[in-house]
């Protein structure tokens, strides 16, 4: 029995994308000068190869991708884009716009001076600022008939004009903006460990628990006079150690307690602390004793969102972990990005804050804050599938003024309604369940299928492109990824006067590009800078969206 492999390719749509999708994952694991090509760009570089020997993807699987893709990008951003503002969010937003503006203007002077064609102008913007949201919104507009084309252009041509562009200045877009974010701190003598310890010396760690802050259950008999007589929350006081006592035992029976208890002599204490703590314990000569039942506590790790508008923009140490409840925070992730915290980290709604701590009181914690992201198993599809018809039916709306229309677009559409479910749900967490782990399988799922979906169709036309345009776009594609980048740190460090490290971090937020922070992360030793990228990633997907589909309609 022979298989023709390349027919049977040929007739199936569902086999060769996943093909695509499958050699794009390999490729994105390949190492160059340190570092790794990207799952996403891999799958743009396999559809490529694959689309240069004739193969082709149906338009209905881009379509597909992109709608879950941005609807995605919109619920996850949903929870954080309107108290963005509160920790200068003002700065962020201006510093997404400075960015799209100057990579505007860089753009439209390349179409002009070169005269290129339509749909090559906002493909080479969305690639030199590796924006995908910015594709997809450029594309829509073309696809939903909301852009005029010139005479003799068809939407076909206009869409593998865009794709082509988008794929021949991705990659050198990646490239110009980490080396322009590597060589700035060269460049302008910039100290960026120095920069990150100025914003918090706590936070020029990376790591948040070590083994001096690690909790622990111990049990203490009492017996010392200077805790004797004294309620729990004296002798915290007085000792200033901020220890939580889990279990009393008091003539052999376990009693109950609170901060106001007054302590006996013989009482048998559990507490849980840090290991500093129970060393400060033992050199005051307190006797550590076994009592099976004290200590059976369940020490565990768990991951809280924080929705109650009573803790929001609160700082941790508000919070009184360790004093009242004997946990400890030790990450944070905001926007799908972790980052530093210490005591006066700021909390903002929809953050995902990891505690550990013994189990009933995590509950507690939890209850307090928001809920435990990991009780979260179901996803609610009927909300999910109603926000993205809601999204599509938004999309379709025109306003008209004379000859000119103006619509959002279904990619506009789709991120509104996205970010208005995603705002609900941290008002009101029983809304719309929708795991994290979900929501990124969804987009990564679309991401891919609407990747490989460009690859395959811009393939047959990026051959001859790369012959006749390809040396003018990689050049236009390198100075549209450079420029807003050094527009941007100029305007944020001279005239907003922010501080580099975070500056950087809000820069490469941006313009989208997660490569960039770890850069400047590595550069500052501190995760400082992703601070700065949480504030702008946020704003910067929202506003290139729209600006991919405004800039073809132009």
């Amino acid at each position: 029995m022979e298989i023709d492999l390349y027919d049977l390719l040929k007739g199936d749509q569902v086999l060769i994308i996943f093909a695509v999708i499958s050699l794009g994952y390999l490729l994105g694991k390949i190492n160059i000068f340190g570092f790794h090509i990207g799952n996403v760009t891999g799958v743009l570089i396999a559809g490529l190869l694959f689309g240069s020997l004739g193969f082709t993807s149906s338009p209905e699987i881009a379509t597909f991708g992109f709608t879950i893709f941005i609807f995605c990008v919109g619920l996850q951003a949903g929870p954080s884009f309107f108290a963005a503002f509160a920790a200068n969010g003002g700065r962020y937003l201006i510093l997404s716009i400075i960015v799209a503006t100057s990579a505007i203007l860089m753009c439209w002077l390349f179409s002009s001076l070169f005269l290129m064609d339509s749909g090559f102008a906002v493909g080479m913007l969305a690639g030199g600022l590796t924006s995908t949201p910015m594709l997809v919104g450029a594309q829509d507009a073309i696809s939903g008939g909301l852009a005029s084309l010139p005479e003799g252009m068809s939407v076909d041509d206009a869409l593998k004009n865009i794709s082509v562009a988008y794929s021949l200045t991705y990659l050198f877009g990646i490239a110009g903006v980490m080396l322009t974010i590597k060589y700035i701190p060269v460049l302008f003598r910039i100290d960026l460990a120095y920069e990150a310890q100025k914003i918090a010396p706590a936070r020029a760690s990376v790591k948040v628990l070590n083994e001096n802050n690690l909790p622990m259950v111990r049990t203490y008999k009492v017996e010392s006079s200077k805790m004797v007589g004294k309620s729990i929350n004296q002798i915290q006081c007085a000792t200033k150690q901020y220890f939580t006592v889990l279990g009393l035992r008091r003539n052999g029976n376990i009693i109950d307690h609170d901060v106001n208890t007054i302590i006996e002599p013989k009482d048998i204490i559990s507490v849980i602390a840090s290991v500093a703590q129970h060393s400060f314990a033992k050199k005051k000569g307190i006797e550590e004793v076994f009592d099976k039942e004290l200590l059976n506590f369940r020490i565990r790790t768990k991951e809280i969102i924080v929705t109650s508008p009573d803790y929001v923009g609160k700082k941790i140490s508000d919070l009184e972990l360790s004093s009242v409840y004997g946990c400890y925070a030790i990450g944070l992730t905001r926007s799908g990005i972790d980052l530093p915290i210490d005591a006066n980290t700021l909390l903002h709604k929809g953050d995902k804050m990891e505690v550990i701590g013994e189990n009933d009181h995590i509950t507690e914690v939890s209850e307090k804050l928001g809920r435990i992201e990991t009780e979260i198993e179901k996803t609610d599809l009927l909300t999910m599938c109603i926000g993205v018809a809601l999204g599509l039916l938004l999309g379709t709306m025109v306003l008209k003024f004379g000859d000119i229309s103006i619509g959002l677009g279904s990619a506009g559409g789709l991120l509104i309604i996205g970010i208005l479910i995603g705002f609900f749900r941290s008002v009101h967490p029983t809304f719309g369940d929708f795991p994290r782990a979900a929501r990124n399988i969804m987009m990564d799922l679309g991401i891919v299928l609407f990747m490989s979906s460009i690859g395959l169709n811009a393939g047959s036309k990026v051959i001859e492109s790369l012959m006749s345009v390809g040396p003018l776009l990689f050049i236009c594609g390198i100075f549209i990824a450079s420029v807003p980048v050094l527009v941007s740190f100029l305007i944020g460090r001279y005239i907003m006067k922010m501080n580099a490290a975070i500056l950087l971090g809000a820069i490469t937020g941006a313009m989208t590009s997660t490569p960039s922070l770890n850069i400047v992360t590595d550069a500052a030793k501190s995760q400082v800078p992703a601070l700065g990228y949480a504030g702008s990633y946020t704003f910067s997907n929202v506003i290139l969206t729209f600006v991919g589909a405004m800039l073809i309609l132009l």
